[in-house]
């Protein structure tokens, strides 16, 4: 019988979460749901140089806002604690000894002058750098010899000399490679902190982690944590190695650069079923006929590694643009889908005293989002590009001078005359779109003019914007004597 699924996130507490990390934990909960197993996040904190104050805080409330929930790990604990790496240090220095005693590791004294002009020999020759195991033939004597003067040490694993290493991995297949070219990698640093080829191994085997999935970038350091597992007696999990993520002009997306930051994305207002919709894409596709807009309870239904694929994957933001809307419509089938968005939407809303109380009220805020449905991609659409909801038109604007330039004055004072005479014979409970449309499109006075010259016209009295919802629509929205005020701005 197969031992239930156990995936972990095994972020790195250096700065903040992004898309890259966001897939890797998204393929791991998805996996463990979809199998009914469990997801643990592990904070791998050996690299103390590159550690931030916060990080680890931060990248959990990321996690917790896109909805991955863990079964263990910081804070949650569980059968395997603790789950920081930093707390762990005893149990690789055991592993370590364990490794150099049977002869499968050894202690290396070199200098960094000495490893320096050793990389420098290797560049010269142009060449990757790769340690000239000088240590790996000390003697006994010369071991102890050192050990006695004290001299710093860092711990390396002893790779075979010869033979192949081969991964079979679940997406890219069976890879060999040439132990000869390996590198005698350090597994324990003289500061007595292990690096992330002893801990990942040491910890996936000690928290029983059957499945690794992890960024392709890892896939050259796999043969050596195979050779690992082997020589600690250990059987290795599966390995699941993903695609890269490229920009738009196909260069390997940077972590550094801002734009990739999971945070980032979550002030720019995108909601997070449409950032994990867009990034669970980015390397799966789901079955043939399956729609692309897939809530998470159907992400978990349909994923499978079968539908992960080796080829870079193109983070493309108007496609996530094109989520977000969609995502947005969904919400807006539900009442409690219209409210989480009119909750979002609150805080972005123009000062209190600049607006009429009735524009921030919850009802009046989800009119807006029901008539702006479908022709928006953020949220904060509402409140950046259709402000004539929420305050007067802006009439000297340059958009709204441009809109104007473009409009015949003799048709748009006619249509102002016309509709202020119309209009104001109309009641507030009758003043809806129902109501209106009729008025309008049968009104004797404007009968010699386009369609489209009466709704342009009408656009500019009213929201002195080109763009937006329907101009009928807006002015039910907006109430009867808003459009009054709003019509007699013009002179």
């Amino acid at each position: 019988m197969a031992a239930p699924v156990r995936v972990r996130f095994a972020p790195s507490p250096t700065g903040h979460l992004h898309l890259g990390g966001l897939r890797t934990a998204l393929y791991n909960y998805l996996f463990a749901r979809k199998s009914g197993g469990q997801f643990v996040l592990r904070i791998e904190d050996t690299d103390r140089a590159r550690y931030v104050q916060g990080a680890m805080a931060s990248l959990m409330k990321t996690l917790d806002w896109a909805g991955l929930e863990r079964d263990e790990g910081p804070i949650l604990g569980g059968p395997y604690k603790p789950y920081v790496q930093s707390e762990r240090t005893a149990l690789y220095k055991a592993y370590s000894d364990q490794l150099v005693q049977s002869g499968q590791a050894y202690r290396c004294f070199c200098s960094r002058e000495r490893l320096d002009h050793v990389k420098e020999k290797s560049r010269q020759a142009g060449k990757a750098f790769i340690y000239d195991k000088r240590c790996r033939h000390l003697s006994e004597q010369e071991i102890k010899d050192n050990l006695e003067q004290h001299m710093p040490f860092v711990v390396r694993m002893k790779i075979p000399d010869s033979g192949k290493t081969v991964v079979h991995d679940q997406v890219y297949g069976k890879i060999e490679f040439n132990n000869g070219g390996l590198d005698d990698s350090v597994l324990m640093k003289s500061d007595g902190h292990p690096t992330y080829h002893l801990a990942n191994v040491a910890d996936d085997h000690e928290m029983k982690i059957t499945h690794v999935f992890r960024g392709e970038e890892w896939l050259p350091s796999t043969p050596k944590h195979i050779i690992l597992y082997r020589a600690l007696g250990m059987t290795p999990p599966e390995f699941v190695h993903l695609p890269l993520l490229l920009n738009k002009n196909r260069t390997k997306l940077s972590k550094r650069s801002q734009d990739v930051h999971v945070e980032s994305y979550i002030d720019e207002g995108y909601l997070p079923e449409a950032l994990i919709n867009f990034v669970a894409l980015l390397g799966w596709s789901p079955p043939l006929g399956k729609s692309e807009v897939m809530s998470m309870q159907e992400l978990v239904s349909e994923f499978s590694i079968e539908g992960l694929h080796n080829s870079n994957a193109m983070v493309d933001k108007e496609k996530l643009d094109w989520f977000n809307k969609q995502h947005i419509n969904r919400r807006c089938e539900t009442e409690s889908g219209v409210a989480s968005l009119v909750a979002l939407l609150k805080p972005m809303l123009p000062a209190a005293e600049t607006v009429n109380t009735r524009f921030s009220q919850d009802e009046y805020l989800a009119q807006a989002i029901r008539l702006l449905k479908g022709r928006i991609s953020h949220v904060n659409d509402i409140a950046n590009k259709c402000q004539y909801l929420f305050t007067k038109p802006d009439f000297t604007s340059p958009a709204s001078v441009q809109f104007k330039n473009k409009l015949s004055l003799d048709i748009l004072f006619h249509v102002q005359s016309i509709a202020i005479d119309v209009l104001q014979k109309v009641d507030e409970p009758q003043f809806n779109a129902e109501t209106l449309k009729p008025l309008i499109n049968q009104e004797p006075r404007l009968a010699h003019l386009s369609h489209s010259q009466i709704m342009m016209a009408l656009r500019y009295l009213i929201t002195g914007t080109k763009v937006g919802a329907g101009v009928i629509e807006t002015m039910e929205m907006l109430g009867r004597d808003e459009v009054m005020d709003r019509l007699a701005m013009i002179h």
